[in-house]
């Protein structure tokens, strides 16, 4: 993710800062929604509060299970990344599978809080991809076509 980011900002297109804007828009919502409100409706305990043998494999956070947050934003930006742009899909698709099977696998969720969190990444990952659609099309053509020079370097 950080790569990504180094390189759109690199790349110099204001598409490129508008789009780690929105990203960083979308998971702070999402990551909001999936703490503050769902996990206190839900009040699922974590496998690791509940299994013995769980308990040592990593240190059991003592928030709620359901939804899993990494999954939920790990998501998130697949979904607004694989929207944006399209060649990215299985690359972030594969990366946001990997770190939701790794809470299943640390002890960290059950398998339906990955999958509850995934589908509200998702959502919210289109959201942020409507409203990236939209800042694009309420930006003048000039503004799209700047290029971003790093400071020390002249144009």
């Amino acid at each position: 993710g950080i790569l990504a980011g180094v390189f759109l900002i690199l790349a110099g297109k204001t598409r490129g800062i508008i789009f780690l804007i929105v990203a960083g828009i979308t998971v702070a919502v999402n990551d909001a929604f999936l703490h503050y409100i769902l996990k206190n409706i839900f009040a699922r305990p974590r496998p690791c509060h509940v299994v013995d043998i769980l308990q040592h494999i990593q240190h059991c956070s003592n928030s709620f299970s359901f939804p899993s947050n990494h999954a939920g934003n790990s998501f998130a930006v697949a979904a607004l990344s694989a929207l944006s742009y399209r060649n990215s899909i299985l690359l972030v698709g594969a990366l946001a599978v990997l770190i939701s099977i790794s809470r299943v696998y640390l002890g960290q969720h059950y398998p339906s809080d990955v999958l509850a969190g995934a589908a509200c990444g998702i959502l919210m990952g289109y959201i942020g991809f409507r409203f990236y659609q939209w800042i694009l099309k309420a930006l003048p053509d000039r503004v799209l076509s700047l290029s971003w020079t790093p400071p020390n370097q002249k144009s």
